[in-house]
């Protein structure tokens, strides 16, 4: 059951094209870090916390290795320690009125990171960075801060319009952050 729930979400991130976190290294004398924050529905879906969800944290450079899974808390709250990278990906499978529903986000991940917020927002922009990674526009190891905060500012044009009970509307949202950002390269006009 388990294991059938593991490769359940794994194929859900597959299908999705969200196979990302990033590669690279970190400074320090311990090559772990604490990843962790909270998960929060879209507000048009209500707003609350994707509480008792699956959760993955993914590494480009090895997306059929989740680095961490387990189960959000009551608040919505995830945690993972990991390797130090450039980012990761954090993927939440939620469920609204019986819809799956997902809300992931890139976080920075040569440090310490444990209060990043996910939501709508997150979640347009992780599709569209680790989309970016997938499709070779850019390598893992460009997916670094400057990067994902780019990506999430053009993204919060598109929350307002964008139906995360459907993945194509997510995926047609990321791909306008995509254009806008250059991949994220640079700020949208």
């Amino acid at each position: 059951m388990e294991a059938q729930r593991a490769v359940r979400v794994l194929g859900a991130v597959l299908a999705l094209g969200l196979i990302v976190g990033c590669g690279g290294g970190g400074g320090g004398s311990s090559n772990r870090v604490s990843i962790g924050g909270t998960a929060n529905y879209p507000g048009s879906l209500g707003g609350g916390s994707v509480d008792n969800a699956d959760f993955i944290i993914i590494n480009p450079d090895r997306p059929s290795d989740p680095l961490a899974s387990d189960v959000t808390t009551d608040v919505g709250r995830f945690f993972g320690i990991i390797r130090k990278t450039i980012s990761v990906a954090v993927i939440v499978s939620g469920r609204v009125d019986g819809q799956p529903v997902r809300v992931s986000g890139l976080l920075a991940a040569e440090e310490n990171n444990d209060d990043k917020q996910l939501d709508g927002q997150t979640d347009i922009a992780c599709e569209a960075g680790v989309q970016a990674v997938i499709d070779g526009e850019i390598d893992g190891g460009d997916l670094g801060p400057r990067r994902i905060a780019n990506l999430e500012d053009a993204a919060a044009r598109f929350v307002t319009t964008t139906d995360f009970t459907d993945p194509a509307s997510v995926t047609a949202a990321a791909n306008q952050v995509r254009a806008l950002t250059d991949n994220g390269d640079h700020p949208a006009p």
